[in-house]
């Protein structure tokens, strides 16, 4: 999956961290609800590909190994609205 800058971070980080499966995106989600409620100050976590840094305003997207420096940051609110439609995407594409 590609996306045009500067969303190519944001695809390239939904493919291969989420993957598609629907549980990771809904495990994400929970993180997210967590820290939007102030259950957790913030949330750290380095993947294969990517590390994610989630605070209550904010999620950012850091590359691990693909290219240096290619990163986005987003509010934390857009952030989930992105994973819930990729849940959705991968519902629907599983439905079919």
């Amino acid at each position: 999956m590609n996306g045009l800058p500067p969303d190519d971070v944001l695809a390239d980080y939904l493919a291969q961290e989420l993957g598609f499966e629907p549980a990771r995106a809904q495990k994400m989600l929970r993180v997210l609800n967590a820290v939007r409620q102030g259950k957790r100050e913030r949330w750290d976590v380095t993947g294969d590909a990517w590390s994610l840094e989630l605070s209550r305003l904010r999620a950012s997207i850091h590359s691990e190994q693909t290219i240096p420096g290619r990163s986005q940051v987003l509010p934390l609110e857009e952030f989930e609205l992105v994973v819930r439609s990729w849940l959705e995407f991968m519902e629907l594409s599983r439905a079919h």
